[in-house]
């Protein structure tokens, strides 16, 4: 019984009847009959093996006939148009088309010198940053990145007035960005340049008159630079803003003080005590203040009110002790070393615990010698 495939004559693979072509490899089938189903395997017996002794020229010549015949089949299939030719990949995994080479693609000229520049600057050559810097603000000006990292190499180099132009350049082509001037006014304050921090910090408050922040770091920098009496009106602008804000109401009352105008510095300090009877700092500085008017009974007595809210107050006992020592009697000499002693056991850790301690020896040898007792 025929079999329902062909075999190919190339690769010996079964294709479908009406294939006509191998599905494996392509070869031609057209032609070729039906294949037999595979022999089932049994004994030979004589007939079969008198068969094939007596007509051996039926195999030979069977085999030249099978191949003339699949020389000519291949030939016409070659001029035949493809008809319905099996896709030869039905039975292979299909694969992804190779994706195409990704070109190359050079750096602009200007972003290569700014990493150059860049990577000097993150190692601390500012002056040799310089030139990378200047180049890509040159071959793109509107880059306000470029313009900020080229002032802050101009700052470090010290290149002050034409760091803050390029500061302010970047500021004024990314407006919303005060980060670039408040960066340069905190470097130019840590440099030591304190003029050219406070420009900075004022054409920060140009553009944002209401930044608290901006306020207090220019004020707090007028006072370390002991421009007292820039630091006031400012002050004055950040209470208003802040009225709950008592250490900035601190600050207001101590700055008057260092302006001369003492009245108007009590009178904040007390209004400090009143809303915050436990601000210790600021009773502190009170009674300092009274005492330096030569109120110094008032002041001892402000220093005794808080004890007697907080006996355990370090910060009390030493004001207190400080005080006392001043006032040059006896009686209160011998208190002050009490207090002395009092501090440096409530804050024994303090940097300052073991010298008071220190102190209140010497003075409490001082006031042995200076009753000996009777002989």
């Amino acid at each position: 019984m025929k079999g329902d495939f062909r075999v190919c004559p190339s690769c010996g693979s079964r294709n479908k009847p009406k294939w006509d072509f191998c599905a494996r490899c392509g070869e031609s089938l057209q032609g070729l009959p039906l294949g037999e189903p595979a022999p089932v395997e049994a004994i030979e017996d004589d007939d079969q093996t008198v068969a094939s002794a007596a007509f051996p020229w039926v195999t030979g010549f069977g085999l030249l006939a099978f191949g003339a015949l699949a020389i000519a089949v291949t030939l016409w299939s070659e001029k035949r148009p493809a008809a319905d030719r099996p896709n030869p990949n039905i039975f292979t995994l299909p694969t992804m088309p190779p994706s195409a080479p990704t070109a190359r693609v050079g750096k602009e000229p200007s972003k290569a010198a700014f990493d150059e520049g860049l990577r000097r600057l993150q190692k601390g050559e500012a002056a040799a940053a310089l030139p990378y810097l200047s180049e890509a603000v040159s071959s793109n000006p509107d880059n306000a990145t470029y313009r900020n990292f080229y002032a802050k190499a101009l700052l470090n180099a010290g290149q002050t007035d034409e760091a803050l132009r390029q500061f302010d350049a970047a500021l004024r082509l990314s407006p919303g960005d005060a980060g670039y001037l408040a960066d340069a006014a905190r470097a130019l304050d840590r440099s030591g340049d304190t003029a050219g921090a406070a420009r900075a910090y004022e054409a920060l408050l140009v553009r944002e008159p209401q930044n608290t922040q901006l306020i207090h770091d220019l004020a707090s920098l007028h006072q370390r630079s002991g421009r007292f009496d820039q630091a006031l009106p400012l002050l004055r602008q950040l209470t208003d803003l802040r009225p709950d804000d008592l250490v900035l109401r601190q600050e207001l009352a101590h700055t008057l003080e260092k302006t001369g105008d003492t009245q108007a510095a009590m009178v904040e300090y007390e209004k400090i005590l009143a809303e915050k009877p436990g601000a210790d700092a600021t009773r502190s500085l009170l009674a300092e203040m009274r005492f330096n008017r030569g109120e110094k009974n008032e002041a001892i007595a402000v220093m005794r009110d808080g004890l007697a809210r907080d006996g355990e107050a370090p910060l009390l006992h030493r004001g207190l002790a400080s005080l006392l020592e001043r006032t040059g009697s006896a009686v209160s000499i011998a208190e002050a070393v009490k207090e002395y002693r009092e501090y440096a056991r409530l804050a024994p850790n303090a940097p300052d615990a073991k010298q008071l301690a220190d102190r209140a020896d010497q003075l409490e040898r001082k006031i042995a010698a200076a009753n000996p007792p009777p002989s």
